[in-house]
């Protein structure tokens, strides 16, 4: 079996907050009117959380979900973990999923979920074409 799917399988409580977030961020799409294609497509030797459909584009969603006490403005980003390695390979994957074939439009998302210890109604950011796939080719010789 793959090292990644292994990783993926492993039920930790940070895996387990994930799954809460990669499921809200999915009911939210739907919500907005996306379809989903995919939950936790693996390529290229990583995984993108959620490939979507709308109208006219094809999103590959990152997910990060964070838990936190009070104000979400007071924590880091959970978007700040979306490193440029982690954006190189996410652009992999939609590459391996070849969308330009298909004659729509690209978007590299990232859904960040802020999940409440106090009980409160978990808040989503939708953060449209977060990071572009037309980076230098220097960036993107190895991919």
């Amino acid at each position: 079996m793959n090292r990644l799917l292994k990783i993926l399988k492993v039920n930790t409580k940070q895996r387990k907050t994930g799954d809460i977030g990669e499921n809200l961020a999915a009911k939210y799409l739907r919500k907005k009117g996306y379809k989903i294609l995919e939950r936790n497509y693996i390529a290229c030797g990583y995984e993108v959380d959620i490939i979507a459909e709308s109208k006219n584009t094809y999103s590959f969603v990152e997910v990060k979900t964070r838990t936190v006490s009070g104000d979400p403005l007071y924590e880091s980003r959970p978007s700040q973990s979306v490193t440029p390695e982690k954006q190189r390979k996410i652009i992999s994957c939609a590459k391996y999923y070849n969308v330009s074939d298909r004659g729509k439009m690209l978007s590299l998302d990232i859904i960040e979920v802020y999940l409440y210890k106090d009980g409160r109604k978990p808040k989503i950011i939708h953060m449209e074409n977060a990071f572009n796939i037309n980076m230098s080719k220097e960036k993107t010789k190895h991919i």
